[in-house]
């Protein structure tokens, strides 16, 4: 991936869907939380992957251990 051409520019965050709105997120709105899930990570915020993944598999599975 070329970075030179990774430039996320800084938006506004789109106004919270309300609570009872039941609809799929338009093709803008992924591409925001795309470019924010960017800025984010260039700027160091966050989990690293292995980390993240592994605290979804203790969320989905607990303490159980491989038998």
């Amino acid at each position: 991936m070329n970075e030179d051409r990774l430039n996320p520019i800084l938006t506004e965050a789109p106004p919270a869907l309300a609570e009872d709105e039941d609809r799929a997120p338009t093709r803008e709105e992924i591409l925001e939380d795309i470019r924010m899930g960017i800025i984010q990570a260039k700027a160091g915020e966050g989990l690293p992957a292995r980390e993240a993944l592994q605290a979804m598999l203790q969320r989905i599975y607990g303490d159980a251990k491989d038998a």
